[in-house]
């Protein structure tokens, strides 16, 4: 998302600049949200500006039973050093966007808006909450904005589609938790989605998840179809995954509320998945090798 995000921001030509945990890539300032403090990472001239500035909390341990299996770890990472970045965020006079999750409810009921009560069921899900919780009463000048399942249309990038693209070309079966609904999000729409939120200058809660939800086996299928491809898709009860922590089944959200402050068009999961097989296409004509004449 992250990645995503930097590009459209340039894109649109708003000075913005982006952060990696270890010194890989060119272009993007270190920053190990578990050592290292934002003011002695970043130049101080960049936040100099006249300009509003914003600053955007992606980071963090998401792998959810990584997040119980080390518990101290990722509570200092999502957590005690989240809220330090918040608080760093302040006293430097940006305005800080945290990032948050579907997670912060049990997914029960699904369809949850902002308003539902948080009931966590796994330890990312708590510490999601926790760092809401001090927002709330700390620093409800910040924005937050809860995602469901992030996907994209780019066949290099690690999500969802790309994953399923290629388990159904090695003929893998796809295999997808039983009963589980969630409301897969285009990275592009939340990228629209930040930038409309800061000119807008929201503050507070807001779900950012696309309007469609689906059952995990049934857009794999759609995917396939799409593909013109057979494939083995097949759903399994969540017990049978051998997960520590366990995944709320309902996680889709309701934006009216962003809908509604944004105007925001989200786009279909059809359009995503169209995209993304246009994308793959083209990426393997570019990729074949040049007609020579003999």
């Amino acid at each position: 998302m992250g990645r995503n995000l930097l590009a459209h921001l340039k894109a649109e030509g708003f000075p913005a600049l982006g952060t990696q945990c270890t010194a890989e890539k060119s272009g993007l300032v270190t920053f190990d949200l578990f050592k290292d403090r934002i003011q002695d990472c970043v130049d101080r001239e960049f936040f100099a500006s006249n300009e509003p500035t914003v600053g955007v909390i992606s980071a963090g341990i998401s792998q959810v039973d990584r997040c119980l299996r080390e518990r101290e770890t990722t509570h200092v990472v999502n957590v005690e050093n989240t809220i330090r970045l918040i608080q760093d965020f302040r006293d430097l006079g940006i305005k800080p966007l945290f990032i948050s999750s579907h997670a912060v409810f049990d997914g029960e009921t699904g369809y949850d808006d902002e308003e539902r009560p948080k009931r966590p069921i796994s330890e990312y899900g708590r510490q999601k909450l926790e760092v809401e919780r001090y927002i709330e009463d700390q620093a409800p000048h910040t924005l937050v904005f809860r995602l469901d399942k992030v996907v994209g249309d780019n066949p290099e990038d690690a999500h969802m589609f790309s994953e399923w693209h290629k388990w159904i070309l090695d003929n893998r079966t796809v295999t997808c938790i039983q009963g589980q609904l969630f409301a897969p999000t285009h990275v592009q729409d939340i990228a629209r989605s930040i930038v409309l939120g800061c000119q807008q200058g929201l503050t507070g809660f807001y779900n950012l998840a696309g309007p469609e939800f689906f059952s995990r086996e049934e857009l794999a299928r759609q995917f396939a179809v799409m593909l013109g491809r057979e494939a083995s898709i097949v759903s399994k009860p969540m017990e049978e995954f051998g997960f520590l922590d366990p995944r709320p089944l309902k996680s889709y959200l309701d934006s009216t509320k962003l809908v509604k402050a944004t105007g925001i068009r989200f786009t279909s999961m059809r359009e995503v998945m169209k995209s993304f097989i246009e994308n793959t296409l083209a990426a393997q004509v570019s990729a074949a090798p040049a007609a020579t004449d003999r």
